[in-house]
């Protein structure tokens, strides 16, 4: 879709160029007919402190719960693609979070810190360089595009300038100012007019940014691919240094064997055909190839299916679900972690296979989680 040319994008371009200079990020969120009255207002003449405070209104009382969710879109950046980059995406939306719930006690000063610090961390990764600039080098990317709203013109350029306003001099501004904020130059900058300003633009940032970060998480997981590949061993804990594809292998079983799952107990029949189709669709989400992927089971009931990893590793995972009746109903799982690959389920030979009734518990099968380390 180009915005650009759609029916909405003159309409989007006035609110941009009414509301921007002020600091105010316009995107798809907005309120549409509130947005349409206070744009009514600013035509009509009404001062820049009352759509200030008329947009804050909206945001705080007319759709609090976007305003409350502000961040979550950062959760999908890098999804599928590299979850370094996705877990430090999901560990800064939990720190925004923690802004929004201060926004909400009142305590703006906490809030617009933390936010700004995080649209410094998510604008340097994503773009290469802070989003806080007064004199941007023409070189540099200007947060316009085709395809979102945030990105329409005048909006985030005319932002940047407000937030990346100089202040020289210590004193009581009121600003939006990251530098009045951050060293300490402006002493009265935390307002609920500043806070919800700094949050919406988490919210018009994210919409912008996301095709970006995608392509900014595709280029960093090649590089570490790559140096993952020239290792060889294991480390203290027997996982693999090559470790290519094994935290991504964790989420596809999770994906998989979910399917698998409401397949026998809903369906009650499980087809191998579409069992090959999903794990396919599965592979490709997370970046993994098919060629290193067998699916030598598929029944009514159970299945059993192996990955070798890039680093030599088999990985195998098996569900058996022998009484849909139950309820709940009980399921059976297992996995594999061995350099050769099974030579038969575990429901045959159980020798080589860990019963996996929670998370796996062999080395290569471990997953650290989105919010920790």
């Amino acid at each position: 879709m180009h915005v650009r040319e759609s029916p909405f994008a003159d309409e989007a371009r006035e609110m941009a160029a009414a509301f921007a200079p002020a600091g105010w990020a316009f995107f798809g969120h907005w309120h549409l007919e509130q947005s349409r009255r206070i744009l009514a207002l600013s035509r009509e003449g009404a001062s820049r402190q009352e759509t200030d405070q008329a947009i804050t209104d909206v945001w705080n009382t007319e759709q609090p719960v976007l305003l409350r969710n502000i961040a979550m879109p950062l959760g999908r950046f890098g999804r599928g693609i590299d979850l370094e980059f996705q877990r430090r995406s999901q560990q800064r939306q939990t720190l925004i979070n923690e802004a929004i719930q201060c926004h909400q006690e009142g305590r703006f000063a906490a809030a617009i810190t933390l936010t700004l610090t995080q649209i410094d961390g998510i604008t340097r990764e994503v773009v290469g360089t802070t989003f806080f600039k007064a004199n941007a080098a023409p070189t540099e990317a200007d947060y316009t595009d085709d395809s979102t709203l945030a990105g329409i013109e005048g909006n985030l350029p005319a932002v940047r300038r407000a937030f990346s306003q100089p202040v020289d001099k210590v004193g009581r501004y009121g600003l939006v100012s990251r530098h009045g904020v951050i060293h300490g130059q402006d002493l009265s900058f935390a307002t609920k007019v500043n806070s919800t300003k700094t949050l919406v633009l988490v919210g018009a940032l994210a919409e912008h940014l996301e095709s970006r970060a995608d392509d900014r998480a595709r280029r960093w997981r090649r590089v570490r691919d790559r140096e993952k590949s020239s290792r060889s061993g294991r480390d203290a804990n027997g996982r693999l240094l090559d470790d290519r594809g094994l935290e991504e292998l964790y989420m596809f079983r999770a994906d998989f064997e979910t399917w698998v799952y409401n397949q026998i107990a809903f369906e009650r029949t499980l087809e191998h055909r579409a069992a090959v189709e999903r794990a396919h669709a599965h592979l490709e989400e997370r970046g993994l190839s098919r060629r290193n992927f067998d699916l030598p089971v598929v029944e009514h009931d159970r299945v059993m299916w192996t990955f070798r990893s890039p680093g030599g590793q088999f990985l195998g995972s098996a569900l058996a679900m022998p009484d849909v009746v139950s309820r709940p109903i009980p399921d059976q799982r297992w996995t594999w972690d061995s350099t050769a690959k099974p030579a038969s389920p575990p429901w045959v030979i159980s020798e080589g296979w860990t019963i996996a009734q929670g998370d796996p518990t062999t080395p290569n099968w471990a997953f650290r989680g989105f919010y920790t380390g």
